[in-house]
């Protein structure tokens, strides 16, 4: 599913299936480097057993256009504005990594909007190797 948001493309994967806005939904959040499909099996699985689901791609990463947003705040900024875009009311917010912050963040921002909140590989503070670091600025 693509969008535009933030006068940006924005991609979506659905699991391969239409969402259903009666079902409950589930957003996937990846984390830093990666894309919609670190996510592909399980949003599938829940895509086709009960749950709509959306998993965007970040600016900047996979089929998405923009610059890469460079916080956790902005990121999570990012995602309950595109839940407004989208009309989204009530979601359960899963994320790895780096999206885990996100998730976190997004849940803090919009806690009535959050029915449910999955962390996976999480940890505070999250360091990053100075390489990666470096590596991001010329990627």
């Amino acid at each position: 599913m693509h969008t535009t948001y933030a006068n940006h493309p924005v991609y979506l994967y659905t699991g391969g299936r239409p969402v259903d806005p009666q079902l409950p939904l589930a957003l996937f959040i990846h984390g830093a480097g990666h894309d919609h499909s670190v996510w592909n099996h399980q949003a599938r699985h829940l895509a086709h057993h009960g749950h709509a689901v959306l998993v965007p791609d970040h600016p900047g990463h996979g089929a998405s256009g923009g610059a890469p947003l460079a916080s956790i705040e902005a990121l999570s900024d990012w995602i309950v504005g595109l839940l407004d875009h989208l009309g989204v009311e009530h979601v359960a917010l899963i994320g790895h990594s780096m999206g885990s912050l996100i998730a976190l963040e997004a849940a803090a921002r919009a806690p009535q909007r959050a029915t449910h909140l999955a962390m996976l590989g999480s940890c505070v503070p999250m360091p990053v190797p100075a390489v990666l670091l470096e590596l991001a600025k010329i990627d």
